[in-house]
């Protein structure tokens, strides 16, 4: 029955009720043969789209918004033999400032260009064993308007997205520098592929899906838009590890960028030797410490 609450859609033709948050990506007002209306909705996560069917109009007489989170309640019923997935409950997911006990997962392949990047980019974030960087990555990625443009983002300023030039690659392509780099304490590998999934969230408000400016880009510094975006997520990873908030707020504004604005990794191995000299400590076990030689920056 616990695996019935938000499933992979992959999966959910193995249950004959499941319920969760999906993002909804398709809904279209159709009617049956005899006239009856009905709506054909589809939802969508990170491994796959599924179209369910829902009956009942009164769940509409509040609009919702393109591809935002819904929960669902969902079960399977039979027409002329053929099973088909009818929601018996739908409503729009209150836009808190953060949205707690979903993961990336939750990304809908249906609004991303390149599926199999997702999928590696989401193995990618299972490979994080802390549970707090864990929740501090789908915290900073699933706020309201974050997670489609993460997806649908070019990394490089005047330049239309491609499989080479996105945030997904991106983020892919800084993780693998800095985990295959052996100067990357075990410890700190979580932290290294945190890092790669935030470190240029900043973009999806900079950039736009077609390479230009954004209005907000000509006024605001890509790090103050990555910080700003990282803020309440940083304030909640805070709450349960002061260790690891303070290393992420550290490495997420002391600048990252060479003289030509590229990034550079040998400044994120730089950092984490300079913050193990702060700290002086000798244990290997840094991440368990509170740092108090290093302080919170406001943000």
């Amino acid at each position: 029955m616990r695996n019935s609450i938000q499933p992979s859609l992959l999966n959910s033709n193995r249950f004959k009720r499941f319920k969760g948050r999906y993002f909804l990506v398709g809904c279209l007002l159709k009617q049956t043969q005899h006239g009856k209306p009905y709506w054909e909705m589809r939802l969508s996560d990170s491994a796959t789209a599924v179209k369910i069917y829902c009956f009942d109009k009164g769940h509409f007489f509040s609009a919702f918004k393109a591809n935002s989170l819904v929960y669902v309640e969902v079960c399977v019923k039979t027409h002329l033999g053929k099973p088909y997935l009818r929601c018996v409950y739908i409503e729009a997911v209150t836009q808190e400032p953060l949205i707690n006990n979903l993961d990336i997962r939750a990304i809908p392949s249906a609004l991303c260009p390149y599926p199999d990047l997702l999928k590696d980019t989401v193995n990618l974030f299972n490979s994080i064993d802390n549970g707090h960087l864990k929740k501090f990555v789908s915290q900073t990625l699933l706020q309201a308007d974050i997670a489609d443009r993460f997806i649908n983002c070019p990394s490089k300023i005047g330049s239309k997205q491609s499989v080479e030039n996105c945030l997904l690659s991106k983020t892919l392509q800084v993780a693998d520098s800095l985990l295959k780099d052996k100067s990357v304490n075990i410890e700190y590998q979580d932290i290294a592929i945190a890092f790669a999934f935030v470190h240029e969230i900043g973009k999806v408000k900079k950039v736009t899906s077609d390479g230009t400016l954004s209005a907000i880009a000509y006024r605001a510094d890509l790090d103050d838009l990555t910080v700003e975006i990282c803020s309440l997520p940083l304030l909640q990873l805070s709450k349960k590890s002061k260790a690891l908030s303070y290393q992420m707020r550290y490495l997420l504004t002391v600048g990252f960028t060479n003289k030509n604005g590229r990034f550079c990794e040998n400044k994120f191995h730089s950092c984490l030797q300079h913050l193990t000299e702060c700290v002086g400590h000798h244990s290997p076990k840094l991440l368990h410490h509170h740092l108090h030689a290093v302080a919170p920056i406001q943000l």
